[in-house]
């Protein structure tokens, strides 16, 4: 706008709409500028100039991916035009005529026509453009081909171009097509390729030299992408995973540094998707405005300054999304030129070339595919795993022979297999054929030896036994049953029969004994081996016990992980793939290998791997980077396919991953430099069902797969009888003998949950897997010989086992009773001589429960409880224990809250154990958590959540809880409610907490050295070697052992399910305690508890009160199920909506008995003050006639009195006329010395203002103003001259002011004024008061005034200069301004005064004079007084008696009227009173049901609340009530009003009349909705839509003392705004 340019904002909407809105508003200030002929403007408060020459273009394609709506307000400011589409044909005459054709009309016809064809007949390929720029980019080439070979016919020409330059692009399916067209357009004609025969020789060489086979297919891409970028600068090299998009380029970039060694190409490879975009262009700092500058620019930046011309390619590898590619368009087009956001233009260089490695073009634009050369990479015919074999063949050195057996065993075995594969079976995970054959070479590596691979028998035998698992690992059971491997193992028997595996099982339960190059279980190879467990030394989550398929996957992970190759273990949890790569890293020699465990979750990003990454490695030398020493490091990276996937389909943490293994380096982001890394491997594992399923192909083809299912039953029972058998050892003979039984019981009947209960959307928890099995078994090794000698109380310790693996897991009654049933029939099946009907009876079941407190809470021993009661008695003693030494929580331990008890306490009592409490709120999990903590005797931890409390705040709380439980070894429990979770990403270190206890990034390098060295003693205590990863694991084994996590959820919405599927820890590393809903005896104990101390009348209308209670709880729970099939809507009701019934039902009923108590004690006093009023009646008449006597005497007694005083008044009237004459004399001589006085008092006026302005001028001054001052060490100028004119006032008046002999201040420096004046400023104020009163009195001294005045004659001693520099020095300015002057005033005044003594003087002595005059009057005059005084009071006295009467007469007249009207409301208040007392006994049901109404009716529309209030709630307590009644007899009167209405009970008609006035709806439902709002004690919820509740309580409270504050959520001051609403 100021220079007056034209600009073009090309792509603006890809802007966001709030980028676009300012632009609307900083636009119009210019257009409405431009319209009022202004010469400046205002822009976002900012003036500028404007030249009114300024012009704005957009240029835009509406409509594509990541483009927003542009705002109404900025389309009205520019005029839309519409681009057509262009006459092709013209242009491609024009063009092909300025490439010299002749014959370019026809040309361009066939051209145009091809291209329309093309576009209409090809498959929809991302890929193809068949624009402008593709046209372009032809006609170049065609006219290059012109002026090349002029002899050549100009069609045959422009067919080779058309032909040569579409193919790279064309996929398999379209090329019958594309030449099909192509013939018929130019028939007859197929000129051949113009081929670069010295480019094509060193693309060989090239292939050669970097070990890749040169095959055909693979040189002509190559050659096709050299061709691309000749003719553009930017080019997509793009396919399926394994299609050699990385070698094409790498091949291309070899071959030509051997062409031109002297011109070497130099590639810089980026991921762009492994950084975000703004990381990867730059950005500006919100916070300090300052530019970051981006990867891909700085990269840019450096290549573009390198001063030669030598090729210099960008490779981004990476997918493309529109946030980053979009930003390309402005190099990828002719500009070539990165534009960024702080206006740094980067060119792309004539030799600089862009390459785009990517998989597809799903999230491009148009714009973005026609700006680009197209290479697409097929691998349909599978030349690229056949090259792949090619390659690895030459490069072994073995002997034709062997070669050629090889070529022949991959003919014959692979293509086939692949093939049937690809028909019918299933992979685990999708996996390319370029993997399934790459893991074989690398299995082939790791099998073949000497001795085998010369002799043509043993290297078939070697070679399939490879074949079956690189082809077959990835193969797994369906959900639907269908067992794929099984398949497989049939397919292969039946198709190869040279080579032949045992006959029973499949051929991958065989292992390749390479001594005797036999097939051999996998029980024989050396990873099988026996082991001994004794549950008293080693636990059972520490020791893994081998199985034919451990053994198997163990054994070529193994030798994966020695060949450097990645390795993935795929498949559902809880089959053990963690344990299976945690005993291979156990394993390892710590000389050789270091490990480091990743935990990926859903916020898992790339910055955040990267970190993790960067911790074990160790700076080498320059940018080299690797494991600590000469050891390798293998990263276990858990939970694969977690992290978040974007809009695009992408993972940054993936991508990250993918560039570490791939290029084996990453860009350090803060120093924008390369780090190179080295000897570092990755081995994953991945659930397949869980986060996004699969993850990145081009990521997956690296990893060799391997599907791990659970094991089959005969490796299950291996397993569990090697830890029972263990455990067993020193039980009794009886329960040995069931060892068996119970493992295949235990196995039967978690096959029985498998199966019937299946995983839903809902119910996800419901997957029941190997690590549940291991759970049930986890608890029977809990179990000691002392407490067991039966094996039926072992086999009902395995059904309470069960029962608390599977069945805590049920989230409904009816689930919980099908469990109960297959377990009982299973228990039958197996035990069938063991009793066990009556622990599941349907009433009156004993309990089938095991805990550690079975004998007191400071027993630690597991054992059965013997009954409820019992268990009853011991938790109220730790319960009250618990009340002692902590907040009192007063809970109801009713059956089910004892068992969750005993629940909580069995998980955390384990290594490991956490525990998941789900269930709505105020089912008690929280309080039933704390009392489980304090049996076992931990310290309960919380996080208290604030509006500031953030990540940082977490880990340090969690540090806390890390010290204590791991340096201190302290018991801890941590308590967390999902309502804590205020952040998602809270869960991510949770998650880790939960899955291994080791938080990666929580401690900094030295807290981690001061952890190490705290926990060195105890490590070497345990004959362990203290180094620093074994005094770590020693401390991340005291976290698992004494910090246990207790989540407690709620299951409503789907905030559970989500969090549980992005951090699967938080159920697969878990015991779930459902809690179920509280049933009816639990309620109606809550309720008798919390009742028993209100006065509910009789026993048995207590009885029905409390059995209400649950009632009605339950008979809304029946309403809610009707409600949501009626109306859609969803209603809960929770064991806190029952608490607060029985508290709302308390504080009611306290409240309407108090009310009712005062309306009874108000009439009783209205009776009491009639009875006392009519015994005041006849006092009054009595003492009437005594008022009467007393009247008269008083009378006669003035009368007497009247007549002295008239004879005394005569004599002292002559004797004041002879006084009255001597005092007019005196007041002549009083009034001149009057006027005297009032000329003095004038003078003296004016000096009032100064003074007052002095004064004035020192009570503004503020001592923190003078402290301020007394802190300044030089004072801003001319202010140390005002602190020395007070100086110069003070002296002799303020003693810490040093005087010379005459008076004069000794020093009045700044130092000096801030010493004596500001030492103590009460003081120096103090002082500067008292100056004025010495003026007064005239004992200041005049030279004071006389040193002051050099000071205030200066031009700048006034108050506003001075105010300008010191607010205090400005007041201390006043103040001697005016005090001088009120000074000078007062001196002036002086020979006045003297002269008003003089006059006083006389005046004084005609005084005295006129005294004795007068003191002869006063004395006559006070006897008259006396007198005067006498008949006064004789007067007064006469007429009070005759008031009395009066008033006496008026009294007896009114109390006898009031007591004659009154007389009838005495009979109607008692009978009121008698009324009220009846109305209080029916209290207790009007407001047990009002209670009722108020906690459950809300969320019902009305014919539910008819339904529910007339039809269920006052019929029970009717027909209970009334069954009182019939055993009582007719006296019996009912707590309950027979016309009962929680509106009349809640609310007065005038209060209603109220609401109405307030613009409440007169309606039935409104006023209901009212009563509920004013009388919930819980803060109510309004679903409101048509803003009727707002407007009430708006008005309702409008008054200013309600302060009514109005928030929305979102708004910046919601908190400040609530605090002042609590204040």
């Amino acid at each position: 706008a100021s220079s007056g340019a034209w600009v073009c904002f090309d792509e603006f909407n890809r802007l966001i709409p709030e980028v676009l809105s300012v632009c609307t508003v900083q636009f119009k200030s210019v257009c409405d500028g431009i319209a009022a002929d202004a010469t400046r403007i205002r822009v976002e408060g900012d003036e500028i100039n404007l030249d009114p020459t300024c012009g704005a273009f957009i240029t835009m394609n509406p409509g594509y991916l990541g483009r927003s709506e542009l705002p109404e307000g900025l389309k009205a400011l520019f005029r839309p035009m519409t681009v057509m589409v262009p006459d092709l044909i013209l242009i491609c005459e024009n063009m092909l005529m300025a490439e010299g054709f002749v014959t370019a009309k026809t040309l361009a016809s066939k051209f145009f026509c091809l291209y329309s064809l093309l576009k209409a007949l090809l498959s929809a390929q991302l890929h193809y453009d068949w624009g402008l720029r593709a046209i372009k980019s032809v006609l170049v080439v065609a006219g290059g081909f012109k002026r090349a070979e002029p002899d050549i016919a100009e069609d045959a020409l422009l067919m080779r171009a058309l032909r040569d330059f579409n193919i790279p692009k064309i996929v398999r399916e379209d090329e019958v097509v594309f030449f099909g067209l192509l013939g018929d357009l130019f028939p007859g004609l197929d000129p051949e390729r113009k081929r670069d025969e010295s480019l094509e020789k060193y693309v060989r060489q090239a292939c050669t030299n970097l070990g890749n086979d040169p095959d055909e297919t693979f040189c002509l891409k190559v050659v096709q992408t050299e061709e691309l970028l000749a003719i553009r600068h930017c080019v997509f090299i793009m396919g399926p995973a394994g299609a050699g998009k990385s070698q094409c380029w790498r091949t291309l970039k070899e071959a030509r540094n051997l062409r031109d060694p002297e011109m070497p190409t130099k590639a810089v490879d980026i991921n762009p998707k492994a950084v975000k975009t703004e990381e990867l262009y730059g950005f500006i700092s919100m916070a300090t405005r300052e530019w970051r500058d981006g990867l891909l620019s700085n990269v840019m930046r450096h290549l573009s300054g390198i001063p030669d011309e030598k090729p210099k390619w960008i490779i981004l590898d990476g997918d493309l999304d529109a946030n980053w590619i979009e930003s390309m368009n402005s190099v990828m087009d002719d500009n070539r030129m990165l534009t960024l956001a702080s206006n740094e233009r980067i060119p792309l260089l004539p030799h600089m070339r862009m390459i785009f490695e990517i998989r597809d073009l799903k999230h491009a634009t148009p714009a973005t595919v026609s700006r680009a050369g197209i290479l697409y990479i097929s691998t349909d015919e599978g030349s690229q795993w056949k090259s792949l074999i090619n390659s690895w063949i030459s490069k072994k050195a073995f002997s034709d022979t062997a070669s050629n057996m090889l070529k022949t065993f991959f003919d014959k075995y692979i293509s086939k297999t692949l093939l049937w594969m690809i028909i019918n079976a299933k992979s685990v995970v999708p996996v390319e054929d370029m993997n399934k054959v790459q893991v074989l070479l690398n299995m082939l590596d790791g099998c073949l030896n000497d001795d085998n691979v010369e002799q043509p028998e043993k290297l078939e035998t070697v070679f399939v036994y490879c074949a079956v698992w690189a082809l077959g690992s990835t193969l797994c059971v369906a959900d639907d049953g269908t067992d794929y491997r099984k398949m497989f193992s049939e397919w292969w028997r039946g198709e190869f029969k040279e080579v032949k595996f045992p006959s029973r099982d499949t051929v991958f339960d065989y292992w390749l004994d390479p001594e005797v190059n036999t097939f051999d279980s996998w029980t024989k190879s050396p990873f099988f081996y026996s082991v001994n467990f004794d549950s008293r030394k080693v636990s059972m989550t520490s020791l893994t016990v081998p199985t034919p398929e451990t053994c198997s996957v163990a054994y070529w992970m193994d030798m994966m992980v020695k060949m450097r190759k990645p390795v993935m273990l795929a498949g559902p949890a809880g089959t053990g793939k963690t344990q299976l790569v945690g005993g291979m890293i156990n394993k390892f020699n710590s000389s050789i290998y270091t490990s480091t465990t990743i935990n990926f979750n859903f916020y898992t990003t790339s910055a955040a791997l990267a970190d993790t990454m960067a911790i074990p490695l160790e700076k080498k030398t320059g940018s080299n980077y690797g494991p600590p020493g000469t050891t390798k490091l293998v990263y276990f990276v858990d939970d694969l396919n977690l992290p978040e996937v974007d809009s695009y389909n992408t993972q940054s943490a993936i991508a990250h991953l993918r560039q570490h293994m791939e290029y084996e380096h990453c860009y350090d982001l803060q120093k924008m430099t390369l780090k190179n890394i080295s000897k570092t491997q990755v081995v994953s594992c991945m659930n397949p069902t869980a986060g996004c399923f699969n993850i990145n192909p081009r990521l997956q083809r690296w990893f060799a797969t391997f599907a791990i299912g659970l094991p089959g039953s005969t490796s299950l029972l291996t397993i569990y009888q090697t830890f029972l058998d263990g455990h067993l050892q020193n039980f009794t003979e009886e329960i040995k003998g069931q060892s068996t039984n119970l493992i295949k019981a235990a196995l039967g009947l978690h096959s029985m949950v498998s199966s019937t209960f299946r995983k839903t959307a809902t119910n996800f928890h419901y997957e029941f897997n190997i690590r549940h099995i291991s759970n049930v078994f986890q608890g029977l090794l809990v179990s000691s010989p002392e407490n067991f000698q039966s094996a039926e109380k072992f086999t009902l310790l395995w059904l309470h086992e069960s029962e608390r693996v599977y069945g805590d897991r049920l989230v409904s009654i009816e689930d919980l009773s099908k469990y109960n049933a297959l377990a009982q029939s299973q228990c039958k099946k197996v035990f069938p001589s063991f009793p066990t009907a009556k622990y599941y009876a349907k009433e009156n079941a004993d309990p089938l429960l095991f805990c550690h407190f079975a004998e007191g809470i400071e027993d630690n021993a597991y054992n059965q409880v013997p009954s409820l009661v019992t268990m009853n008695r011991i938790l109220e003693e730790g319960l009250k224990e618990y009340n002692e030494t902590n907040a009192t929580m007063d809970l109801v331990l009713f059956g089910d809250a004892m068992k969750h008890v005993a629940r909580i306490v069995r998980i955390v009592r384990n290594e490991g154990g956490h525990a998941l409490l789900v269930g709505v709120g105020g089912s008690g999990k929280q309080s039933l958590a704390r009392l489980a903590a304090f049996i076992c005797g931990y310290d309960v931890k919380q996080i208290v959540i604030s509006s500031t409390y953030s990540i940082n705040d977490l880990k340090d709380d969690l540090k806390g809880m890390y010290q204590k439980a791991g340096v201190k070894g302290e018991g801890v429990m941590f308590l967390l409610t999902d309502s804590q979770i205020t952040n998602e990403r809270f869960l991510i270190y949770i998650n880790d907490l939960l899955a291994s206890g080791d938080i990666p990034d929580l401690f900094a390098i030295d807290e981690v050295d001061a952890i190490v060295n705290s926990v060195t003693n105890r490590v070497k205590a345990e004959c362990i070697v203290p180094d620093r990863k074994n005094c770590w694991d020693y401390f991340i084994g005291q976290i698992r052992k004494n910090l246990h996590v207790c989540l407690c959820f709620s299951p409503v919405g789907d905030g559970f399910r989500n969090r549980a599927r992005r951090f699967p820890a938080l159920v697969n590393c878990t015991v779930i305690d459902m809690f179920q809903p509280w049933p009816k005896d639990a309620l109606f104990s809550v309720g008798k508890k919390f009742l028993s101390t209100v006065d509910l009348g009789t026993d048995k209308e207590r009885d029905v009160i409390e059995r209400f209670l649950p009632f009605s709880f339950e008979a809304v729970n029946k309403a809610t199920i009707e409600y949501k099939k009626k109306e859609r809507r969803s209603v809960y009701t929770t064991p806190k909506s029952y608490l607060e019934l029985i508290k709302l039902y308390k504080i009611l009923l306290e409240d309407s008995r108090s009310d009712a108590s005062a309306a009874i004690s108000r009439l009783d006093n209205g009776l009491s003050k009639l009875r006392e009023t009519s015994e005041g009646v006849a006092k009054l008449e009595h003492d009437l006639k005594g008022m009467l006597e007393d009247a008269a005497t008083k009378k006669e007694k003035a009368e007497q009195i009247a007549e002295t005083v008239s004879k005394e008044k005569a004599i002292a009237e002559v004797e004041t006329a002879n006084a009255q004459i001597e005092k007019e004399q005196v007041a002549t001589i009083a009034e001149e010395v009057g006027k005297k006085q009032r000329d003095t008092e004038n003078d003296l006026a004016k000096a009032e203002p100064a003074v007052a302005a002095a004064m004035s001028a020192l009570d503004t001054l503020d001592q923190k103003d003078l402290s301020s001052c007394k802190g300044m060490l030089k004072p801003p100028p001319n202010l140390d001259e005002v602190f020395a004119a007070t100086m110069c006032l003070l002296a002799g008046v303020m003693p810490s002011v040093i005087i010379q002999k005459s008076g004069k201040v000794k020093d009045t420096s700044w130092d000096a004024a801030k010493k004596q004046l500001m030492g103590n400023i009460k003081e120096y104020m103090m002082y500067l008061k008292e100056i004025k009163a010495k003026v007064d009195d005239g004992t200041i001294n005049p030279k004071n005034f006389v040193e002051v005045r050099q000071y205030i004659e200066q031009d700048y001693f006034n108050v506003e200069t001075i105010k300008s520099k010191n607010q205090a020095a400005a007041g201390l300015c006043s103040f001697v301004l005016n005090i001088v002057m009120y000074y000078d005033i007062v001196v002036t005044v002086e020979p006045k005064r003297k002269a008003l003594a003089e006059a006083n003087q006389q005046l004084e002595e005609a005084n005295e004079k006129l005294k004795s005059v007068m003191a002869n009057v006063a004395a006559l005059e006070e006897k008259l007084s006396q007198l005067t005084k006498e008949l006064e009071e004789a007067n007064a006295s006469k007429k009070e008696a005759m008031d009395a009467v009066a008033g006496g007469e008026q009294k007896l007249n009114l109390a006898q009227r009031l007591t004659t009207a009154l007389g009838s409301e005495n009979q109607r208040w008692a009978e009121n009173i008698i009324t009220l007392r009846k109305n209080e006994k029916l209290l207790t049901g009007d407001v047990l049901l009002a209670s009722a109404f108020v906690s459950y009716i809300g969320p019902f529309t009305k014919p539910f609340r008819i339904h529910l209030m007339d039809r269920v709630f006052k019929p029970f307590i009717e027909r209970e009530f009334t069954k009182i009644s019939n055993d009582s007899g007719e006296d019996y009167v009912m707590p309950m009003s027979t016309d009962a209405n929680p509106i009349t009970t809640l609310t007065t008609p005038a209060e209603v009349a109220q609401w109405n006035a307030d613009y409440l709806p007169a309606d039935a439902v409104s006023t209901e909705n009212g009563c509920l709002v004013c009388n919930s004690s819980r803060w109510p919820l309004i679903i409101d839509p048509q803003l009727q509740g707002i407007k009430w309580i708006k008005q309702k409270e409008s008054a200013p003392e309600r302060n009514l504050q109005i928030v929305r959520l979102g708004q910046k001051d919601l908190i400040r705004k609530l605090e002042i609403a609590l204040e």
